[in-house]
């Protein structure tokens, strides 16, 4: 599945980013508050199963390395034009992440406090995720992704 996905063109993704916002919008608008949270909540489990089976379960041991230079994947996308895809991946991996915590979590919050929190629980997701990848050689762990 993932395969398939990450073979498509950098427009189809954008696209099917747009379109994920949009159906997004519209269902936001006519469920129930209730329903909204609870398919949320059930969406966002799903996500994270899906973000750290992408990045960590399905991979074997032996690939390894560190790259702590900030921006070095921008600087070599420059020469390597096919970076750019996997940073865009990247975010589409995580994309869902964010719009599901966000509309998980308490309405009584304030909008910022909860946008906030989605993104400090992103960044330590992808965090762990590049830990995890660099400590049992799981993948290339770098401060980029």
């Amino acid at each position: 599945m993932f395969h398939y996905i990450y073979s498509r063109s950098l427009i189809s993704i954008i696209a099917s980013m747009a379109l994920a916002l949009a159906v997004w919008s519209i269902f936001s608008a006519h469920i129930t508050t209730k329903r909204w949270k609870q398919g949320n909540f059930l969406l966002l489990l799903l996500t994270v199963m899906a973000i750290l089976y992408a990045t960590l379960l399905n991979r074997s041991e032996g690939n390894t390395g560190c790259i702590l230079a900030p921006f070095a994947t921008l600087a070599a996308a420059q020469t390597q034009p096919e970076l750019y895809r996997e940073m865009l991946m990247n975010v589409f991996l995580f994309f869902p992440l964010g719009l599901t915590l966000s509309n998980a979590l308490p309405r009584t919050w304030r909008r910022w406090g909860r946008i906030a929190l989605t993104a400090l629980i992103g960044c330590a997701l992808s965090m762990g995720i590049e830990y995890a990848q660099y400590r049992f050689s799981l993948g290339l762990a770098e401060t980029d992704d």
